[in-house]
């Protein structure tokens, strides 16, 4: 028997598509962020050195580590839905080797029982958690959408990337009126929020993306 292969039968079902666009999701994630600082200084308000026009030394390095570790996760994310031979999208390894400088230091300075602070605040330490959530699934959403219609070819990845890029900038936006200045605090409550989105992407990510 011959099996006749015809070509011009597979044309007609084709139909066009749009490309994909890197930079819209990470607009709609930026604009989805600024809803949310908008959201918490409206319930819980803004830090009152930063109100004063006078931000702490911590509350800025935290902000920007904060900041670059979201935006270079989300970068590497979407980049992950259109795969290239010869790109390269390590700026997010660079990123999160510098936010683990937190956590570090954390353990450094907790040797020496100084760990008061971030003790006796666990409600705002859970406070924090929460609102990075939040937060983070929220900036999530068009990340994951870019990666459902693209074609990620490790989806393990792209949920560890996901959940960080998305604790990142949950936890930027609930920064802006943490008052707690302290490592051990930023240390501890900043690095439980980001690892538990990351987790959190890893687990439920790949199974929305699955080819």
């Amino acid at each position: 028997m011959t099996n006749k292969f015809d070509i011009a039968a597979l044309v007609d079902d084709l139909e066009p598509v749009t490309a994909l666009n890197p930079r819209r999701p990470l607009m709609i994630a930026a604009a989805t962020l600024a809803a949310m600082i908008a959201v918490i200084v409206g319930v819980q308000g803004i830090r009152a050195d930063v109100m004063a026009g006078h931000p702490d030394e911590m509350f800025l390095i935290r902000a920007g580590i904060l900041l670059v570790l979201g935006g270079a996760t989300a970068h590497a994310v979407t980049s992950m839905a259109s795969p290239s031979v010869g790109k390269s999208n390590n700026g997010w390894q660079i990123a999160l080797a510098a936010a683990v400088v937190f956590p570090l230091s954390a353990l450094i300075v907790a040797t020496t029982g100084d760990i008061g602070p971030a003790m006796s605040a666990i409600q705002s330490g859970m406070r924090c958690m929460m609102y990075s959530a939040i937060g983070g699934l929220a900036t999530a959403v068009p990340m994951v959408l870019a990666l459902r219609r693209g074609a990620p070819t490790s989806p393990s990845r792209a949920g560890w990337l996901t959940g960080i890029a998305a604790g990142g900038l949950g936890a930027f936006a609930y920064n802006l009126h943490c008052p707690f200045n302290n490592v051990v605090y930023i240390g501890l409550w900043y690095t439980l929020a980001v690892g538990g989105c990351a987790i959190i992407g890893r687990l439920v990510v790949p199974r929305l993306i699955r080819w």
